[in-house]
């Protein structure tokens, strides 16, 4: 059963099926790195919508506040096109994937938080915009967990776990990121296998090259008392609001 101070309790994961859910979650990213971290030209995106080319093969996700209904955070799951995904062209690895790795692959990208349930700057942990550790939580619209020190990580595990059920569903195997190393330390401190394959690059800062296995996710003890609900279809929100 969920109570208040849970994942489940507080938040829904849900994958972006329709045009209107992509517009939030576009939308969300603008606000992260556009409007925030500035990492992105506004001037490009009039219609504060913030994708590129490779959200044509991408799946996306979103979390709600269940109780305000309020959208915080999003991530997109990359399916390779050409044999390429988007992390190698930053970074050198030390072996380029074979066509039966890719044809089981996904890149995690996109992963933000608006930063009304994050204390610091964005910038500081760009471009993911992820509280760490020993970051502190303070005032926020989702009051209720008032008393989690790291909401913003909180909500990173509930969309990896949602991400990890969509691998297993889709015969994906293996979780490829290109992340800071406050997130790749997180990541590892929580018990996932997370393998550096390759050398740190320079992306809007240090970045770490890191492939993880979704069988590994998937048996993570994270999982035992929380983030059971998994996702949701946002059409099926659709049907309830009409019904």
């Amino acid at each position: 059963m969920t109570n208040e101070h849970s994942f489940d309790g507080n938040f829904d994961v849900f994958l972006a099926d329709t045009p209107e859910s992509k517009q939030l979650h576009y939308n969300i990213r603008y606000q992260v790195y556009c409007d925030e971290m500035g990492f992105e030209d506004k001037e490009l995106f009039p219609d504060q919508q913030e994708y590129d080319k490779w959200d044509n093969h991408s799946v996306h996700f979103l979390v709600r506040d269940k109780h305000r209904g309020h959208w915080v955070g999003a991530l997109r799951l990359v399916l390779p096109e050409n044999s390429s995904l988007p992390f190698e062209k930053h970074c050198n690895l030390e072996k380029k994937l074979s066509t039966g790795e890719y044809l089981q692959s996904v890149e995690l990208s996109r992963l933000c938080v608006l930063k009304e349930v994050r204390r610091f700057s964005a910038k500081r942990f760009a471009p993911y915009g992820i509280l760490t550790e020993e970051n502190v939580f303070e005032n926020t619209n989702v009051t209720v967990l008032h008393n989690y020190k790291n909401l913003g990580l909180i909500l990173t595990w509930g969309l990896i776990r949602a991400v990890a059920l969509y691998c297993k569903q889709n015969n994906r195997k293996d979780l490829y990121l290109l992340v800071a190393p406050s997130l790749a330390s997180a990541i590892r401190k929580v018990g996932f296998s997370a393998d550096q394959i390759g050398e740190p690059c320079s992306h809007r800062g240090k970045r770490i090259p890191l492939k993880c296995n979704i069988e590994n996710i998937m048996a993570n003890a994270l999982w035992k008392k929380d983030y059971k609900n998994g996702f949701r279809v946002y059409s099926d929100l659709l049907k309830q609001k009409t019904a």
